[in-house]
């Protein structure tokens, strides 16, 4: 195994976290790395503790920028990634030690372009790999968009950025969008596309910290929320554009049922400028959709629109109704 592997690791705010975080790459079974640690502008210690990391082991290699962001600072990394394939690691998580040993040997011995695994969330140190039985699942491309599309079993760990090993030339022309939340539902559907096969094993080698003050645990945000009604409505026009027009339905779909969920939310908590932002966002699906011959899903977008009230009422008693 001297096949060199890039893992990129935003950094920001973490000092009391990340030496979990380094250690468990530096512990890795498989030696042939190069970690990088792109230092967001942190205000507190990361950056000189990424230093000191730097100047203990050559593998580890340092990016110091201004604060752009986790999705600004994955894109950073990618430039200085010399490795034939790359993964990505948040700094508030950890892996097991063979995490990129079972990675790699999964995608060359099924000769996949992405190998995945299962993560566990856990707000203890004191985790351990589960006692069930390994699975290995190989799913096509289009087997593992309609894992993420239709909600499958194993939505979100297709969705996600992290607790995969892609072969780095699959980011060509793709990176992350600045300033964007939920930027997994942004890229990681392009990456799955270009792809030709993807192997994922059910083994919870990622181990994901689940912070109280972390982006997506500080419960409802209107921002958070429209941009990932954004990103369904980005990949609707993308498989239409792509000619794949069952997922680019099931997206327009997913966008329309979300948009009212949410403004059943935002009615709660009455807040009608929020309720306008969602609206606007259907707008723009519903102006994509124009020339278009998804005629019934046009008509579900225009009767919103023209009778707001009336549809989101109906939606309202539904969801008591199926309660």
């Amino acid at each position: 195994m001297n096949t060199l592997i890039s893992i990129i690791v935003p950094v920001y705010k973490v000092e009391d976290l990340l030496a979990r975080c380094v250690e468990s790459l530096l512990a890795q079974t498989y030696k042939e790395l190069e970690i990088i640690l792109v230092d967001d502008g942190s205000p507190d210690n990361s950056g000189k503790i990424c230093e000191e990391y730097a100047k203990r082991d050559g593998r580890v290699k340092v990016i110091h920028k201004a604060n752009g962001g986790l999705s600004d600072a994955r894109n950073a990394g990618m430039p200085h990634a010399k490795g034939s394939y790359i993964t990505f690691l948040d700094s508030d998580d950890w892996v097991h030690e063979t995490y990129i040993e079972t990675l790699y040997n999964l995608l060359k011995s099924t000769d996949a372009d992405i190998a995945a695994c299962n993560f566990l969330r856990t707000s203890s140190e004191n985790v351990s790999l589960p006692a069930a039985t390994e699975r290995i699942f190989e799913f096509s491309n289009e087997e593992a968009l309609e894992q993420i599309i239709a909600f499958g079993e194993f939505h979100e760990q297709m969705v996600v950025a992290w607790g995969k090993l892609y072969k780095s030339e699959l980011f060509e022309g793709i990176r992350y969008p600045v300033g964007r939340i939920h930027e997994d539902e942004f890229t990681t559907y392009k990456l799955i596309y270009r792809a030709k096969k993807i192997s994922f094993t059910t083994k919870a080698l990622l181990y994901y910290w689940q912070r109280e003050d972390s982006i997506m645990g500080t419960g409802f945000k209107l921002k958070n929320k429209l941009d990932h009604l954004e990103a369904w409505r980005e990949r609707a026009v993308f498989f239409h554009t792509e000619g794949k027009e069952a997922f680019s339905d099931k997206s327009y779909r997913s966008l329309f049922t979300e948009s009212l969920a949410t403004i059943l939310t935002l009615d709660e908590m009455e807040d009608t400028a929020g309720r306008k932002a969602v609206l606007e966002k259907l707008e723009a699906g519903r102006n994509d959709l124009r020339g278009s011959g998804k005629w019934k899903i046009k008509l579900m977008y225009d009767c919103t629109l023209l009778f707001p009230g009336i549809v989101i009422g109906a939606y309202k008693t539904f969801k008591k109704i199926k309660k």
